[in-house]
């Protein structure tokens, strides 16, 4: 009996490499990170041309107070930054441990995209754990205790720690800046006393 060739293009879905997943994963997330700080440096220039402009042609001094809004933006910047970092690396780490990824084959293919910003790709790259014992044994303690398993808990306090200080210090320069147009003791000592809170929660 003829043995029959099967034509045409098979029903079984093509099985996508994981290096090439997490390469694509790595550039999106480098590419999101350049997005979110050409936004940031974007949303300063205007608040800060528009806040001077403003002072110049009023000439008052309230219309400076707009230059608050540079604490709010800079602490959204770090904040969704630190985040992107974080679920990237949860998704390389992921991938290695579901899917085998090779961590050095992975880290010398995408160091040879020569066109990704090396400070960047470096910073990230140096948050992976290594793959093996003796990968492990070689890294120094500092780094063991950053790409560590517990870098993701330590991330979101930072993230935490990031939205309370950038709530803190608008709520302060808020309240200092009304006590000292309406003369309120009350808003200059509660805008104080925000101050210092925030000192103590640096810590």
């Amino acid at each position: 009996m003829q043995q029959k060739i099967p034509t045409g293009k098979s029903n079984q879905p093509t099985i996508r490499p994981v290096l090439l997943d997490a390469v694509d994963i790595t550039i999106r997330a480098i590419e999101d990170r350049a997005r979110l700080y050409r936004n940031l440096v974007v949303a300063v220039s205007a608040v800060s041309v528009l806040s001077i402009l403003l002072s110049v042609l009023v000439r008052q001094w309230l219309t400076l107070t707009g230059l608050v809004l540079l604490v709010p933006l800079t602490g959204g910047f770090l904040f969704f930054d630190s985040r992107l970092v974080r679920r990237w690396r949860a998704g390389i780490v992921e991938m290695a441990r579901l899917r085998s990824l090779d961590r050095a084959t992975f880290l010398k293919t995408i160091s040879g995209f020569r066109h990704l910003p090396p400070n960047a790709l470096k910073a990230m790259l140096s948050t992976i754990p290594p793959s093996g014992e003796e990968s492990r044994q070689e890294t120094p303690q500092l780094e063991q205790a950053i790409v560590g398993p517990n870098f993701d808990a330590l991330e979101r306090n930072n993230e935490l720690k990031i939205l309370c200080s950038t709530g803190l210090l608008t709520g302060a320069l808020v309240c200092l800046i009304a006590g000292a147009f309406y003369g309120s003791v009350a808003l200059l000592v509660s805008g104080a006393s925000l101050i210092i809170l925030l000192l103590v929660f640096g810590r």
